[in-house]
């Protein structure tokens, strides 16, 4: 069986130890802060997590730009020229065009290459969804499994992960155009906090809102207790924007209610931190999505 590497954006939420140990590939995303544009090549650090952050909590704007089909040419034709063949893991479509530009690129240069062959698996994800489907892919390849059948079975468990996301402050949502300013002024004035998931198209929504972190927080944690699945792999991740205490009191709820779940803490992608601002968190895990 001919060799094939795992590829996946910069933007993923996974303890970067896990990307540097299975030699994962990373393709270049980007993010714009006060007018100057940043091209991720690897998952940012925490230190440069921190003042991104920071940067928006001093009133920094911040938005993203998508990347065009020549950073992923780039990256595919360089495997190529090593003799491998490629599986790449996309943000949902739903949230970004990165995987209509990855399957331009793929078709482009499997043209080029007689015996190349590259799997774009959209995977209906957030950045913390997209590293429980890199673990899944991992342990598939792993075992031995082909590309065609681990880029199968990727497609066909995508729908499991489950995603429920706390926003801390409406301004951000605001910027970004999904509420209104008299919304977001009286969302703040009330201290109101909206619980968004992903759905089985890829797309955010807003499917609750709480009154108060403790209460959002806690909203997070019962979406976990009736959505996670004993039959599914037990990987959890929470992500956070910037809120490292407040993420591991949610670690620590989680394995109040199932210990045996493998809960990594990660700090949030710029490329979804960018839209939801600092203070943001996420329950992310394998499981029933559409319990809510």
């Amino acid at each position: 069986m001919k060799n094939y590497i795992i590829a996946i954006d910069a933007s993923v939420d996974v303890e970067e130890k896990y990307i540097r140990e299975n030699e994962i590939v990373i393709i270049p995303m980007k993010y714009i802060l006060n007018e100057e544009e940043y091209v991720m090549e690897q998952r940012l650090n925490e230190d440069e997590m921190h003042a991104f952050y920071n940067a928006m909590r001093a009133g920094g704007i911040t938005h993203t730009s998508q990347i065009t089909p020549y950073y992923y040419q780039e990256v595919f034709r360089r495997e190529a020229d090593k003799g491998n063949d490629i599986l790449y893991i996309a943000l949902s479509g739903g949230l970004s065009n990165t995987c209509s530009s990855a399957r331009t690129a793929a078709d482009e240069i499997m043209d080029e290459y007689e015996d190349l062959h590259i799997e774009v698996v959209d995977s209906l994800a957030g950045t913390g969804g997209m590293g429980l489907i890199l673990m899944e892919a991992i342990r598939a390849k792993n075992s031995g499994v082909s590309l065609e059948t681990n880029a199968s079975n990727l497609r066909n468990i995508a729908g499991k992960v489950c995603h429920w996301f706390l926003v801390d402050d409406l301004v951000y949502l605001r910027r970004g155009g999904r509420i209104s300013a008299a919304t977001a002024i009286a969302g703040s004035m009330l201290n109101i906090k909206p619980i968004l998931k992903i759905q089985d198209d890829g797309t955010l929504t807003t499917i609750a809102k709480q009154r108060g972190l403790a209460k959002a927080s806690a909203f997070l944690t019962d979406c976990y207790a009736h959505a996670y699945s004993t039959d599914l792999p037990q990987d959890v991740i929470v992500a956070h924007a910037d809120v490292e205490d407040s993420a591991r009191k949610l670690k620590e709820q989680i394995l109040s209610i199932n210990p045996q779940a493998a809960v990594q803490i990660c700090s949030l992608s710029p490329i979804i931190g960018a839209h939801t601002g600092p203070g943001m968190m996420a329950v992310i895990h394998w499981g029933d999505r559409n319990y809510r």
